[in-house]
């Protein structure tokens, strides 16, 4: 529907003995003329000396559409100036220029008067710098509106120019802030309560997190030319604590170790120590850690813990697995029940070992051992208040030291120091593989030589030559690979054939019948009670010295 609503306005004419006012009335919704309107447009004129009291009475009789004197005629001095006066207050009849609050937007709004008029983009201009308009003025604009403007309709004369605020600056983080507890979920929906995500690990220069700095905003302009200043984004920078670091522009931050990624008071750390309050169990899962471990509560059964670094429990160990790539520290000691396996690096400090397999490649410190399988590479070292060894096959590369072996009650138990016998025999061997290896090589060397020949004057072979050839080809690359690998092993044995016959087992108080002691290849059964012995090998025999 068209809209007819027009604003009420006032026109201010000249004649020989004076200044004359003509109200009009608003159509439909429009506004209507005010008294303050009137008053300003007059005094803006010039015009000192106006009649309120008929100006009120038009504004009442404006239905009529009265004419009323509002003031005596001008000095002929004033006239010129009073004309240009007069030539803006009733361009104010023709239309009406609104500024928004924020001078940010200036509209041009036309009355019904205004068709037919000649109204200029000049004047409009000029009417907007008296405004005090001096920025974002749309000439083009104002020349379209002119050609094809509705009454009453606000069009857009001037804008100024809006700011671009800041886009706040952020991190990106690449990996979990707050680790869950979910268990993991095979693709047949079984679920491993022994894998929980309940810590994030990272790798040695693992990229942390990225930083996308701030992006200050861009100032604007209002309508009188005065700059607009965007409000300041804050920069961002990456905290980071111990084992991290940054690029050089401060942009990426990585891991300087492997370990344990934390995100601590908007800090972020790597912790080659893992630190677990409670037990290792149904609330943690089995854990794996690329770093070191100290556990100040228990190790359930069936649970296991590995470490590229060192292990310490605090509490006790039951029928569990832990496996350190450095050392394993066991406050309490640990009571496998036939379930527990310990694997080492290197050294293994417990207060005892009970039902439990264990592999060490350092040394073993323990109070007791006691009914288990235990290996170590170097010495083994039982002493304290017990200082018991009783039950199962221990074995160490170069020295079993205890105050009590076996039992009086002829507990069987086996001490070997030096090499051990599968080992001595793998050594033999894999020696003998080796030899005759070689011997095939050379065989499959000399059917490739002549085959080869073959070829060079016949130009070719037939199909069963080239199969053989073929099949020489691959033994031969087959055997070689064999050799290297078998090479390599007689080499890691080698130091430990070489010192087969330097094993010591030392005795600082009793050894009891049942416990059969071996020094390389041979063997020594205890048959009575012994006190305060050295075992040693010299030539072929085992012998005994009093310590």
């Amino acid at each position: 529907m068209r809209n007819t609503a027009f604003d009420g306005y006032f026109k201010i004419t000249e004649h020989t003995d004076g200044y004359y006012l003509e109200v009009y009335a608003p159509v439909e919704n429009g506004r209507p003329v005010t008294f303050k309107a009137i008053e300003d447009a007059l005094r803006s004129a010039g015009i000192k000396k106006i009649d309120e009291t008929g100006i009120r009475e038009a504004l009442l009789n404006i239905e009529g559409q009265s004419v009323i004197k509002v003031s005596e005629a001008n000095h002929e001095e004033e006239c010129e100036e009073l004309e240009e006066s007069l030539d803006a207050v009733n361009m104010q009849s023709l239309y009406r220029i609104e500024i928004s609050d924020n001078w940010m937007e200036a509209y041009i709004r036309f009355s019904a008067h205004a068709k037919n008029k000649k109204i200029t983009v000049e004047e409009i201009i000029a009417q907007l710098e008296k405004r005090d308009i001096r920025f974002g003025i749309k000439e083009d604009d104002i020349k379209t509106i002119l050609s094809e403007y509705k009454c009453n309709v606000p069009y857009i004369i001037a804008q100024g120019k809006q700011t671009i605020p800041a886009v706040p600056g952020h991190i990106e983080y690449f990996f979990d802030l707050k680790p869950t507890m979910k268990p993991e979920i095979d693709e047949n929906g079984n679920v491993n309560f022994h894998k929980l995500s309940v810590i994030c690990l990272v790798k040695e220069k693992q990229l942390l997190a990225r930083l996308t700095q701030t992006k200050q905003g861009t100032p604007g302009m209002n309508l009188r030319g005065r700059e607009l200043l965007p409000a300041k984004g804050q920069p961002v920078r990456i905290r980071h604590g111990k084992n991290t670091y940054t690029n050089n522009e401060k942009t990426e931050l990585y891991a300087e170790t492997s370990g344990l990624v934390k995100y601590i008071d908007k800090k972020v750390i790597v912790n080659n120590v893992y630190e677990v309050a409670g037990n290792i169990g149904s609330s943690t899962g089995d854990i794996e850690f690329d770093g070191s471990i100290v556990i100040y509560g228990h190790v359930m059964t069936g649970y296991r813990v590995e470490a590229t670094g060192d292990i310490e429990v605090v509490g006790g160990v039951e029928g569990a697995t832990l496996i350190s790539g450095g050392s394993i520290t066991l406050h309490s000691g640990i009571q496998g029940r036939g379930k527990g396996h310990l694997q080492c690096a290197e050294n293994l400090n417990t207060k005892f070992i009970e039902q439990a397999d264990v592999v060490c490649k350092g040394n073993i410190y323990s109070e007791a051992i006691l009914h288990s399988n235990v290996a170590c590479k170097g010495e083994i070292i039982v002493e304290g208040r017990k200082g018991m060894i009783s039950g199962g096959v221990v074995r160490a590369g170069q020295l079993v030291e205890t105050r009590v072996l076996g039992s009086h009650m002829g507990t069987s138990t086996d001490i070997e120091v030096g090499i051990e016998p599968a080992l001595l025999e793998e050594y033999n061997t894999l020696r003998k593989d080796i030899n005759k290896a070689y011997e095939v090589a050379e065989e499959l060397e000399k059917v490739i030589t002549l085959l080869n020949k073959r070829k060079e004057l016949s130009g070719e072979l037939d199909d069963e030559k080239v199969e053989m050839y073929k099949s020489a080809v691959r033994n031969k690359v087959f055997l070689t690979n064999k050799i290297t690998k078998n090479q390599q092993r007689v080499e890691e044995l080698r130091e430990e054939v070489e010192n087969r016959n330097a094993g010591v087992v030392k005795i600082l108080g009793s050894v009891y019948p049942g416990v059969r002691i071996g020094i390389g290849n041979t063997y020594y059964l205890v048959q009575e009670e012994i006190k305060y012995t050295a075992f040693y090998k010299k030539g072929g025999d085992i012998r005994l010295r009093t310590l």
